[in-house]
């Protein structure tokens, strides 16, 4: 992994928000002073956690990060759902973009965990200064070409989310896990012209820009009892998820296995060049960066659970969800490159669609025989 992890050395999960990748602090206050909830109070701010995975994107590592910091272990919230879902021309140009409705955002993410999120629009800094007084983390949509710690600063125009764990009159201390890692402050105007930016259409970057920050920000909470993840669980997330797979629809909503072919069809059959290309092109880039990264993620679950309970059924699921994972990285790239260099190559991109969809088909058999044998674990 390119950045924290949530294990220590030991490999046990790690809620406390201090373990780095090798069980090292992560301090972004070297006073180690926290306020209410932890955050925002007094000279310096508890460290909040940098967490991130190499199929990942902004969306799971900020969300992993607000988990973390209220006790909870993100490879199980966010790694236990696992689906396809698409609908067509819903969608817009920005990392963070994940087909929630009619859910929340959080609670589409987190299926078999009562998590939730609400979207806000800022009038200025007090409302993230009543957050972090609430021990909420703002999580805040902005545009990286006006922050100074983003290799996109004063360059390149594109959406993105960060933490905000501390904010004082000329600083806000921002937490952004994605490669360059960064947490520390910025200053106050860097932060509002990000928060508040109206994020152009920028040829630099046709997947995440013209998408106005809004100063809008993501509250999240979970909101009920977090279920004991004992091989009876993970045993009924496993069979919920491959049945919402199998009894996959094709409208209005394409989702599951069905809905996967049905989309790829569509994409593949859409003639190279031209306007209907370009947006074709451009939405496979977006929506399918998160189902990616969950997929990832996913496998990620089941991998720690095969290794904790010695169950090989289990490993193999995992491999099988893992290979579908990347699966996704021939059909993203042959898309983003025919996009934005003009490589058409729609042969390539119809191989990759159907090794996609025959990894899908063997990972869900795969799963059930995982299922079949937590079930005989008891």
């Amino acid at each position: 992994m390119t950045t924290t992890d949530t294990t220590d050395t030991t490999g046990t999960p790690d809620t406390t928000g201090t373990a780095g990748p090798t069980g090292t602090t992560c301090t972004a206050d070297p006073t180690g002073t926290a306020g209410p909830g932890g955050v925002a109070a007094g000279p310096g701010a508890r460290p909040v956690r940098l967490w991130t995975r190499d199929l990942g994107s902004c969306l799971h590592g900020t969300l992993a990060t607000a988990l973390i910091h209220d006790g909870h272990d993100p490879v199980t919230v966010l790694g236990a759902p696992w689906e396809f879902r698409r609908r067509p021309g819903a969608w817009s140009s920005e990392e963070y973009f994940f087909l929630a409705e009619p859910d929340s955002l959080a609670r589409r993410l987190a299926l078999h965990h009562p998590f939730e999120s609400s979207w806000h629009r800022g009038e200025g800094l007090d409302d993230l200064r009543e957050a972090l007084a609430g021990g909420v983390l703002p999580i805040a949509a902005v545009d990286n070409f006006h922050l100074p710690f983003r290799p996109a600063f004063h360059d390149v125009h594109a959406a993105h989310l960060l933490v905000v764990y501390r904010i004082t009159d000329t600083e806000v201390y921002v937490s952004d896990a994605q490669p360059p890692a960064f947490q520390g402050p910025i200053p106050v105007a860097d932060f509002l012209a990000s928060w508040g930016s109206l994020n152009p259409p920028d040829d630099a970057d046709v997947f995440f820009s013209a998408s106005p920050s809004g100063r809008r920000w993501l509250s999240t909470r979970m909101a009920g009892p977090v279920p004991k993840p004992d091989a009876a669980w993970v045993g009924h997330v496993i069979r919920e998820n491959t049945a919402r797979y199998r009894r996959g629809t094709t409208e209005p909503v394409q989702t599951g296995l069905a809905g996967l072919r049905h989309y790829l069809d569509q994409l593949c059959a859409v003639p190279p060049g031209g306007a209907a290309a370009a947006e074709a092109l451009s939405e496979l880039y977006v929506i399918s960066w998160n189902i990616q990264a969950q997929s990832g993620l996913h496998a990620e679950f089941l991998r720690a659970r095969a290794v904790e309970w010695q169950l090989p059924e289990l490993a193999e699921a995992a491999a099988g969800v893992d290979a579908v994972a990347h699966g996704w990285t021939g059909v993203r790239m042959t898309g983003a490159h025919a996009r934005v260099w003009d490589r058409q190559r729609p042969g390539e991109l119809r191989r990759h669609a159907t090794v996609l969809v025959r990894r899908l088909e063997a990972a869900l058999d795969l799963l059930d025989l995982a299922a079949d044998a937590l079930s005989r674990r008891g």
